[in-house]
C-alpha cells in the first residue's frame, strides 16, 4: 500500500507543475553555466509530462517529440552556439506557458 501511494506521489511531482518549472530552470541553469548534463537532466524532467500530454487529441503530435528539443539545446551549448540553444527551449517554454495561462484563466 506505501509503494502505492509513493509512486503517486512521484506521478504527481513529475506530471505537475513542479516537474515543467524544474525542466525549464534546470535548461536555463545549464545553458547559463554551459553545462550540457543539467540540459539532458531538464530533458529528462520534460518528458512525463510531454508524454502525458501527447496522449490528448490537441497535443497528439508535437508534444511526444518536444523534449527532444532540449536535446538539441544540448547540442547546441556542446558547439558553443548559445543563442541556438535558448531558441530550441522556446517551443517548450511557449506550450507550457501556454498551458498554464489557459489554466490559470479558466
Amino acid at each position: 500500500m506505501k509503494d502505492l501511494a509513493l509512486i503517486n506521489v512521484l506521478a504527481v511531482l513529475l506530471i505537475g507543475w513542479f516537474g515543467i518549472i524544474t525542466a525549464i530552470v534546470l535548461v536555463s541553469i545549464g545553458i547559463y553555466t554551459k553545462k550540457t548534463w543539467l540540459i539532458i537532466l531538464g530533458a529528462v524532467f520534460a518528458i512525463p509530462i510531454s508524454w502525458y500530454l501527447g496522449g490528448t487529441p490537441k497535443f497528439r503530435y508535437i508534444m511526444y517529440g518536444l523534449p527532444i528539443f532540449f536535446i538539441g539545446s544540448a547540442l547546441a551549448v556542446k558547439f558553443h552556439k548559445d543563442r541556438l540553444a535558448w531558441l530550441l527551449t522556446l517551443p517548450y517554454v511557449g506550450i507550457m506557458g501556454w498551458l498554464g495561462f489557459t489554466v490559470l484563466t479558466q
